[in-house]
């Protein structure tokens, strides 16, 4: 079980079984073996993810991403794809051997085991579809996603921008707990909906720090300069590994169900080195290599957001149609207009100190209409066109024509 589960938040945040007991009441999960895939495929794309966005980076910063939201949020939008676009999301989400109803009711016993899981560990995983309220999306998309992923839906009337902003991204406040204020910075004409997860994670350490043992430590950064940061330290028991490019240590939450793993590089290698050797076989290795071993422990305190488009990463594992005005199929939404992907969205936060982690991520999918249908309340003139002049009384047409080029005289 430890194995299946230490993965689903890789990042800097992972979280992993742990062998400790200390709750009075903590469930133990199980997985079916149609489980078991979707969490295999989870951390296989997760990690896949983590490292194109980590590639992507222009210079290095703190990164943290959420492969559990990113999965969730296009699981969502996966209840609507079709053709050449769904396949392509199957196979970028390593999904291509599950049908839509093992995906589906493998995320809700999933997501469901997870929250009640631990009750020293507070854990929440939010859904939600807000759509352009004058525009028709089909019942099966909505029913599917509300059943199985606990959708909340709205239909908003996406002409008043402020009240759409408002809503929208007070649903992300608010399931966050204000660590992440918003998603989405405004309204654009074409937007017909925002598929959204959040994820909300607060556990307290199995050890917590003693506060009055944190001091100003050195820490030097990878081009060999040295800064002075608050840092903890703690001597216990604590699961380790190490081998000749890093060190591993877990650290447990609450009764041991949630736990940190830390991959410290060895002298002579940096971080990237460990990234490029994260897979999800690999650190399941790791994982069962671990053992319970005395250890003083320095760990500095830290709070940072990361924020990303994911859409040049996904693209780069193989989703392109979704994206492509052209080639998108996303007619299980609705048939009243050509629909696209136009951003994936993801921030994060994360806050370490002596008590535990707090740590939050929110995922939005925006979708957008490519050509419009009667009952959609824009109306975009941005190709050539056919224009006529009549007269009303007897409909004579007095002059008719076309507009290839607008700024040709």
């Amino acid at each position: 079980m430890k194995r299946y589960f230490t993965l689903l938040f890789f990042g800097i945040l992972l979280f992993a079984c742990s062998n400790k007991t200390e709750a009075p009441i903590v469930s133990n999960l199980t997985p079916t073996e149609k489980s078991a895939k979707i969490i295999a495929a989870d951390n296989r794309f997760g990690i896949e993810i983590f490292q194109k966005v980590n590639a992507s980076l222009a210079v290095p910063q703190n990164t943290m991403i959420s492969p559990l939201s990113i999965s969730l949020a296009l699981a969502m939008a996966f209840n609507g794809a079709a053709g050449n676009t769904k396949t392509q999301m199957e196979d970028m989400l390593h999904k291509a051997n599950l049908t839509a109803d093992d995906i589906n009711q493998s995320y809700k016993d999933l997501v469901s085991s997870l929250v009640s899981h631990d009750p020293l560990v507070e854990l929440s995983i939010s859904n939600a579809i807000f759509y352009r309220n004058s525009f028709h999306i089909k019942d099966n998309f909505i029913t599917t996603n509300q059943n199985y992923y606990q959708a909340e839906v709205s239909g908003l009337d996406f002409s008043n921008t402020t009240e759409t902003l408002n809503t929208v991204n007070g649903w992300v406040n608010t399931q966050t707990k204000g660590k992440i204020d918003k998603i989405i910075d405004k309204v654009n004409p074409e937007d017909i909906m925002y598929l959204l997860n959040a994820i909300y994670f607060n556990g307290q350490w199995t050890y917590s720090f003693n506060t009055q043992d944190t001091s100003d430590q050195n820490f030097t950064k990878e081009d060999n300069t040295a800064i002075q940061v608050p840092t903890m330290s703690i001597e216990n028991p604590f699961n380790y590994y190490s081998q000749t490019d890093f060190q591993l240590l877990e650290m447990p939450y609450g009764s041991g169900k949630y736990s940190m793993l830390i991959f410290l590089p060895a002298s002579g290698k940096k971080v990237d080195d460990v990234i490029s050797q994260l897979t999800s076989d690999n650190i399941i290795n790791w994982i069962s290599k671990l053992t319970e071993q005395k250890k003083k422990v320095y760990l500095p305190k830290f709070e940072f957001k990361f924020d990303a488009s994911l859409v040049d990463e996904l693209k780069a594992l193989g989703m392109t149609d979704a994206f492509d005005y052209a080639k998108a199929n996303l007619s299980g939404i609705s048939d009243d207009a050509k629909l696209a992907i136009s951003e994936v969205k993801h921030k994060t936060y994360i806050k370490v100190d002596e008590r535990g982690t707090e740590a939050a991520a929110v995922t939005g999918i925006t979708i957008i209409a490519t050509a419009i249908g009667p009952d959609f309340n824009t109306f975009r003139v941005d190709h050539p066109f056919v224009f006529a002049i009549r007269e009303q009384d007897t409909n004579a047409i007095l002059f008719i024509g076309k507009v290839m080029d607008p700024s040709q005289m």
